[in-house]
This record gives structure tokens, sequence and C-alpha cells, in this order.
């Protein structure tokens, strides 16, 4: 085995480098993907409405959601089943504001500890944008995988599973109808009715 380890070292090296760039995995068409991601890659603004239901351990949240999302920052609208506000969250590069329905008002730096102060439960802010669109994050990824038309339909990164299920097509771009988001302290499910890449809408 001491003879192996010279050879195995740079063997291992190396896999752990490529294991540090996301690829996609077969079966799939490489192409399909290439095209989709493209697509997906210009968009640098949306805006989403929806129906969604998060559930901790000791506290949930089953409602509406809109999320206008820009390059300047992002603006979410929570709303209860019945369709009345429940609170509102702007982040952008100074801070965070979040304001309840009775007008209270908090600020912070942080949005994910500010959710979870105030609403009992938080988001997975960090990686939700390109998650919500059928992308992998920045950082790098445990497992992906995608169908023949370049789609992710499984994701597993930063600690969280995602699955994806009936994509629609906006803007000649397919784009997630139903996101789920699994971790051991929080589970998110996001129905997706409305997708805009056009412009922001209220």
């Amino acid at each position: 085995m001491t003879l192996l380890r010279p050879l195995l070292l740079p063997m291992m090296l190396a896999l752990a480098g490529c294991a540090s760039v996301p690829a996609p995995q077969a079966p799939m068409d490489r192409a399909a993907y290439q095209q989709h991601l493209q697509r997906l890659t210009e968009i640098s603004r949306f805006t989403l409405s929806g129906r969604m239901g998060v559930q901790t351990e000791r506290k949930g949240f089953s409602g509406k959601l809109r999320w206008n999302h820009t390059e300047q920052g992002d603006q979410f609208s929570f709303y209860s089943p019945l369709g009345s506000q429940v609170a509102e969250l702007v982040a952008d590069p100074d801070g965070v504001t979040l304001t309840t329905s009775d007008q209270k008002t908090y600020t912070a730096q942080d949005a994910q500890a500010l959710l979870l102060q105030t609403m009992g439960w938080t988001l997975p802010l960090n990686g939700l944008t390109d998650w919500v669109l059928g992308r992998p994050a920045p950082t790098i990824y445990q497992e992906a995988i995608w169908d023949t038309q370049g789609r992710l339909t499984h994701l597993r990164q930063d600690g969280w599973k995602i699955e994806y299920d009936a994509y629609r097509t906006v803007d000649r771009t397919d784009l997630p109808g139903k996101v789920v988001l699994r971790s051991p302290q929080l589970d998110l499910k996001l129905l997706v009715e409305h997708w805009s890449t056009t412009g922001m809408e209220r």
C-alpha cells in the first residue's frame, strides 16, 4: 500500500479538483443543458407569485408569496391563505427592513436572522434566488440531476435537498412551477402560479 501512495495522491487531488466544478451528470443532453443554463444566466430580475408552505420543528407558515427580485435587492410580500398581508421584507445593500401587518418595523443586516426573530422561521436566502430559477448557486454542490431537456430535477447543495417539478415556459425559458426544499431544520414548498422576467410588477 505504501508503494501506491505516490500514485494515489495525485489521483485523489485531481478528483477533488473536479468535484469543485459543477458538471452535468448523465443521463442528459449536454447541449440542452448548456442552452438552458445560458437562458437562465440572462435573467437578472424577475417577479413571481404563488403559494408557499414553511415547516420547522416548532413553527410553520402557510400562505401566499409575491417576490420581486432585481440587481439592487429583493422585496418579499407574505400573505395569509385568505389574502391579507402578513409581512413585507425588503433587502438591499444597505440592510433589511421587515414591516408586519400591524405596522411594526424591524431592521437588521441579516435577512435570515431577522425573519427567524420576527416570524419564527426563515428562508435560505443565500441560495434561493438561483434555486428558484432552477440552477445551482455559485457554491459547490454535492449532487445535481438534470432531465433530457437540461432542466434540474434534483439538487443537493449547502445542506439542502431541492426537488423540481412542473416546469413552465416563460419568455422562451423553462422555469420551475414547483420547488421543494428540505433541510434538517426546515422544509419549504413553493408553488409558483405566475412568473414574469420582463420587469417588476406590483
